[in-house]
């Protein structure tokens, strides 16, 4: 097989449920050894596509490969490609023991190599002397690695995750995810994980792909989806994001002179065509504003303008402010709070062009 084959090829994929179209013409490349997020609100139709990966469901048209083999028609069970839930799913009349053993007996494997196979599953998740207890003598966070050692035992390269994370309280949440994350490295496994909560996947993934009825907006790394959105939509899903209404004044080379309420941003247009005149939109990303207290003439050339502080959020490791500048308001993020305290009143804001992404249009989500 080649090394740029795909491990998973999601190719022009539909899947309806009666009248109600779940997915229409999903294409997604999974790379081997690659940890891929499918993101999105509610009932966007990335839990579709996995059970589809899995085999639970079978697509109305398109094809999924593993391998680069079809599996369409072939049965769950065949498709090496356990599921985790957010359900733990564990048998709870059998110990962590034998829920970790499960599909070895079912496979028939010899006595000795279940002890020692389990055995590396118990110290790989941190178990070690947890395997007489059953599973309601277990915290959440116990439950979820027993889970997650159910389904790898057995040796598969796949591991689908259909929000397992969802049900733990939110420091355990990071702690497990952390683990998850290390562990998928280690093992050199293919995972492909489902959730809503856009910290989860910038913080695991190598890839995410945003999903918004049906479709995915945008596949590409973290630092794409953040920095560099397709569109309004994955601008403001995938964190908070300003969003400025501009036209463009002139194009010089490959950048942009935008003009916002008689301000002029130079920007980079990211390689796309754009001519004088076009309605643009400008996405800031919230740290991307540096804030400080009133200081110089306003509208000076480089030294940003005049606003008005709102109100704040003391979010520990920062201090989110609304700070209101002629007809609009902005989100901006302070990272020192400790270092001047929190700011009250008439502020000065500036821009870091080089972190403004240029969006053709209203930006109208």
């Amino acid at each position: 097989m080649s090394e740029l084959q795909p491990h998973i090829r999601i190719d022009n994929v539909t899947k309806s449920f009666g009248s109600y179209s779940a997915i229409r013409n999903v294409c997604l490349d999974i790379p081997r050894g690659s940890f891929t997020t499918l993101l999105g609100p509610s009932g966007c139709g990335k839990t579709t596509l996995m059970r589809l990966i899995a085999g639970f469901d079978e697509p109305d048209s398109g094809s999924i490969l593993i391998d680069g083999a079809e599996m369409n028609g072939i049965p769950a069970f065949r498709r090496k490609t356990p599921l985790v839930f957010q359900e733990y799913a564990l048998f709870p009349h059998m110990t962590v023991y034998e829920n970790i053993a499960y599909g070895l007996k079912l496979q028939k494997v010899p006595r000795d190599e279940i002890r020692r196979k389990v055995g590396e599953m118990l110290e790989m998740f941190g178990l070690e002397g947890l395997g007489d207890r059953q599973p309601k003598q277990l915290s959440g966070g116990q439950q979820q690695r027993v889970a997650f050692a159910r389904a790898l035992v057995t040796g598969q390269d796949i591991l689908l995750m259909d929000e397992p994370l969802s049900n733990l309280d939110a420091k355990m949440r990071v702690e497990v995810r952390n683990e998850l994350r290390e562990l998928q490295q280690r093992a050199g496994i293919t995972a492909v994980f489902v959730t809503h909560d856009q910290d989860e996947a910038l913080s695991l993934s190598d890839r995410i792909a945003v999903f918004d009825k049906g479709r995915i907006c945008q596949a590409g790394t973290p630092w794409e989806v953040y920095f560099k959105p397709d569109n309004a939509f994955v601008a403001d899903f995938v964190g908070t994001a300003n969003f400025i209404p501009g036209e463009v004044a002139a194009v010089e080379g490959g950048e942009l002179v935008v003009r916002c309420e008689g301000a002029h941003h130079r920007v980079d247009g990211g390689g796309r065509s754009f001519s004088q005149g076009d309605q643009v939109t400008l996405v800031v990303r919230p740290e991307c504003i540096s804030i400080s207290m009133e200081a110089g003439p306003e509208g000076s050339a480089g030294k940003g303008w005049s606003g008005e502080i709102m109100s704040s959020s003391f979010l520990g490791r920062m201090v989110r402010y609304r700070v209101r500048c002629g007809s609009m308001t902005y989100d901006v993020d302070d990272a020192s709070p400790s270092v001047r305290g929190v700011l009250q009143g008439s502020v000065r804001l500036q821009m870091d062009s080089s972190k403004i992404h240029v969006l053709l249009g209203s930006g109208e989500l």
